[in-house]
């Protein structure tokens, strides 16, 4: 592949940043405190020029989609849950250049309901509006009723699990997506869960009206199924959709499970009142089957507005090599006239989008007085044997960023880099920490404008643990850099820097500095957060999100204590760095997610 090509692919299709008015609640609003997330604060680009839409949007590698018209405004939007927990609902708006849909960002918590590990949206009363049901920690079944309207939705949960006509509860394994749906006609909605023996439950609703829904069990073995998947095992983890994909008035089944790299069709070849699904089934689509790591997650509707329905299928990862699909894994597909499909990308939503586990620093690193972004990922898809970091070149100023993707620094042969930067030898060229999945932190020697030399493979090596995570900053104000290194236990190692500006030496002072932990993977930024002129702490982690650690000391003696007050939403297993992009004197954070894509926040006016 062509390398400018493959570093396009990268990070998303062509796409040019859209607006409108939004129809859900500013989602800026769901970020306390004095810091704002933005998905598209300022122009990013592809390695070919091509615009992302979203480029702050966070990377997806586990894509649960469903499409419906959540604003009422007569095409269908669509939610992706990529963490358990929660939904995220990108809004319908238009067209890109090439045909594809356009999605604008509406909240990246829905309404703030805890789904467990999957929803379903479905109008189970028949009253017009969308209710849900979702996983209900663990592998119970709970259900919101819309008390609102279909433009204007209003969740209230029903208080208890979901129940069977005998008052029994209802068990869906939490990796076994149900579904509901009307399967025969009776304007009564059904519920399937696919069981690990591979066959499948169905349930019927008994009545829609009623304050606490309940189910009767129509069988244990819908349509006599026994699922064998590709591996020749019966399934696994399970997903389906039953939708009427060939306009023929019944409904067929779709089935993705963790054992079989396609999404199998059971075509209906009865009824809609009398279903009857063929026993054996094919990939799909049948003249050209999809084939990804497993565990295929599908959702149907008319996206291109043309009255055929076309597919989003989202990846889950399964026995397939999951690595190879952290990027690929939001699939999009359209019907043709003569009703074939034609394959149209494979990342619908257009972000900086770079596997997994990416750690992103904000530096200037060409040197011409603006900040770029670097961002590291923990394994490269295409290049297997090494982890890569990515250059984003800030071709805007230092007051108006616009960032561009230039491609992979010349670091490699270990996983997990982690970049941490700094003159360290006085000759005014920028220098690299660069942490990895090991206990050593190398040094890469700047040799000029983005090129380096390696100086010391273990310049420094931790006491214990691994997953070196690098920060530098003037801790005691002697004029060089101190060196902070989180790593897999959380706490963190503090090496001052007893050298001179021009020859740096570590000596370790503690492993575990100021008796900070912060759970699993630590990973520290040293930034000025509050404009005081000394440097704050701010820590991320697999666990617990974001801490920060303001400096209760000054610029010569650093101590650090938890400001309880600092809240910023995060996803789990994240890695921070700051900086000011804007130039506006107030900073900016940028986090990397376990997603493979990287967070926005703008500080508020102070």
């Amino acid at each position: 592949m062509n390398p400018a090509v493959r570093l396009a692919v990268l990070v998303g299709l062509v796409g040019c940043a859209g607006g409108g008015p939004a129809a859900v609640p500013d989602p800026a609003a769901e970020t306390s405190g004095p810091w704002r997330r933005e998905v598209a604060p300022f122009p990013v680009s592809d390695s070919l020029g091509h615009a992302l839409d979203l480029p702050f949007l966070g990377g997806v590698n586990i894509p649960r989609p469903q499409l419906a018209d959540f604003d009422g405004d007569g095409d269908d939007d669509l939610i992706v849950q990529e963490y358990g927990g929660r939904m995220m609902l990108l809004l319908r708006e238009g067209d890109r250049p090439q045909g594809l849909p356009r999605f604008r960002f509406g909240t990246d918590f829905y309404h703030r309901i805890d789904v467990g590990e999957w929803s379903r949206f479905v109008d189970f009363d028949g009253d017009g509006d969308l209710d849900l049901f979702a996983e209900w920690p663990n592998s119970y079944i709970r259900t919101w009723r819309n008390m609102g309207t279909r433009t204007a939705a209003r969740y209230v949960a029903v208080p208890d699990t979901l129940r069977d006509d005998a008052g029994r509860v209802i068990f869906a394994d939490r990796q076994n997506i149900a579904q509901f749906v009307d399967l025969d006609c009776n304007g009564k909605v059904d519920l399937l869960i696919g069981r690990i023996q591979g066959t499948i439950l169905h349930y019927e609703i008994v009545d829609p009206r009623a304050a606490a829904p309940a189910f009767r069990l129509i069988t244990d073995r819908f349509q006599n199924l026994e699922i064998i998947t590709g591996q020749g095992s019966k399934h696994g983890a399970n997903t389906m959709a039953l939708v009427d994909y060939d306009d023929d008035g019944d409904l067929d089944l779709f089935w993705g499970d963790f054992f079989e790299a396609g999404l199998l069709l059971f075509e209906n070849t009865g009824s809609c009142r009398d279903p009857r699904l063929r026993q054996e089934p094919v990939r799909f689509p049948p003249d050209a089957p999809l084939l990804t790591s497993g565990y295929n997650a599908p959702a149907f509707a008319d996206l291109d507005g043309d009255r055929k329905l076309d597919l989003v299928m989202g990846v889950l990862g399964g026995s397939y090599d999951p690595i190879k699909t952290t990027i690929a894994n939001l699939h999009y597909l359209t019907r043709t006239a003569a009703g074939g499909w034609v394959h149209r990308t494979d990342q619908l939503l257009p972000m900086i989008e770079l596997g997994s586990e990416t750690m992103p620093s904000l530096v200037d690193l060409d040197r011409d007085g603006d900040l770029d972004l670097v961002v590291a990922n923990k394994i490269e898809p295409f290049e297997r044997a090494t982890s890569r970091v990515y250059w984003f070149e800030n071709v805007g100023s230092a007051k108006a960023p616009a960032l561009r993707m230039r491609g992979p620094l010349p670091f490699r042969g270990r996983y997990h880099l982690a970049p941490a930067w700094g003159d360290l030898d006085g000759d005014g060229r920028l220098d690299v920490l660069m942490g990895s999945y090991g206990a050593r932190v190398a040094w890469h020697r700047g040799d000029g404008p983005v090129r380096w030399t390696e100086a010391d493979s273990a310049l420094v090596t931790i006491t214990r643990g691994s997953n070196t995570t690098p920060t530098l900053g003037d801790l005691d104000g002697d004029g060089d850099l101190d060196l902070l290194i989180g790593e897999a236990s959380g706490a963190l190692n503090y090496y001052r820097n007893d050298g001179t500006v021009s020859a740096p030496r570590f000596v370790l002072v503690s492993d575990t500095f100021d008796g900070i932990d912060v759970g699993r993977r630590s990973a520290p930024s040293l930034i000025d957060l509050d404009g005081d002129g000394d440097l704050d702490l701010l820590v991320g982690s697999d666990d617990q999100g974001l801490t920060l650690f303001r400096n209760r000391g000054s610029r010569t003696a650093a101590a650090f204590a938890v400001d309880s007050t600092f809240r910023v939403e995060v996803p789990v297993l994240v890695a921070p760095s700051g900086g000011d992009l804007d130039g506006d004197g107030r900073p900016e954070l940028v986090v990397g997610t376990s997603a493979g894509g990287v967070l926005f926040f703008r500080a508020a006016r102070r």
